[in-house]
């Protein structure tokens, strides 16, 4: 059997990369007052972010409905494909369990559903692996079995401008977010089990840089062996001084993504992000 890779927008792999790669994903949506988009499809990156940071109310995202996954899972069942489906953290959204009820309602049973506990470009992480073993000609049991013990390893660390956007979108607390209220501060944030949580602050650029080689240090550092994913919302040149300073530490990558809109709406633009995967 071969396998098909499901997974949700909030990976942001771009619409042709993912049929380059042949990959099925479904799309979260990002609600403006009564305008709805479907997240990755209906909306460019920069028309988001100029949206997000034009307009007094901060937009609402919503979770794919089960019949999304459902849609997806019914092609794969009548090509006769195994089904990985790998999805943003549970933790941050229904979006796993609108996966899972799909598959009740599919009743087929060679579909493995995998909660990255991730997000955005640690999710990713985990899809690029999952790719290189599915076109090495793992199976579908293998594969999640192997996705699955390797999340533990996945490691997010972003810089973002202010907390209040996570805040107003009830994904942190007011008290949490209080770190992000003074003048030149940078948040330090991550997912811890699935969850986001505050690491630390620095005021101005250099020592923004240091806390990220602070945490590092501290949460373990990567195992080059797999490549690390730089990160950014909003404009790319948030991102080039994080680049520059992994560079000149020898964690070198190529990979740089764009945050799309569901994500992008809880941390505002303006973030530098590094995911990698823990040396074991």
């Amino acid at each position: 059997m071969t396998v098909r890779i499901i997974t949700d927008s909030t990976t942001d792999v771009t619409p042709a990369a993912a049929r380059q790669l042949n990959l099925g994903v479904v799309p979260l949506k990002v609600l403006f007052g009564q305008e709805e988009y479907r997240d990755g499809i209906d909306l460019t990156m920069e028309e988001f972010y100029t949206k997000l940071t034009s307009n007094d109310q901060l937009p609402t995202t919503s979770q794919p409905s089960p019949n999304d996954f459902l849609t997806e899972f019914e092609k794969a069942k009548a090509a006769g494909e195994e089904i990985v489906v790998l999805t943003l953290s549970s933790q941050l959204s229904g979006t796993y369990q609108s996966a899972q009820l799909a598959k009740d309602y599919c009743e087929y049973e060679p579909i493995y559903i995998v909660d990255s506990l991730s997000a955005t470009i640690g999710t990713q992480l985990l899809l690029r692996e999952a790719i290189r073993l599915r076109d090495a000609g793992q199976s579908a049991s293998q594969i999640a079995q192997q996705l699955e013990q390797l999340k533990e390893r996945v490691t997010i660390l972003a810089a973002v401008d202010t907390l209040e956007y996570l805040v107003k979108g009830g994904r942190l607390s007011k008290a949490a977010g209080f770190a992000g209220s003074l003048l030149g501060i940078h948040p330090m944030i991550t997912l811890a089990e699935g969850k986001i949580s505050v690491l630390g602050k620095a005021r101005g650029k250099k020592a923004t840089l240091q806390l990220f080689w602070q945490q590092m240090e501290k949460l373990g550092m990567p195992d080059l062996t797999f490549e690390p994913i730089f990160g950014y919302t909003g404009n790319r040149e948030a991102v080039e001084d994080l680049i520059t300073f992994m560079d000149e530490k020898a964690i070198v990558s190529p990979q740089v993504c764009g945050v799309g809109s569901v994500i992008g709406t809880h941390t505002g633009p303006g973030v530098s992000a590094i995911a990698y995967i823990r040396q074991a």
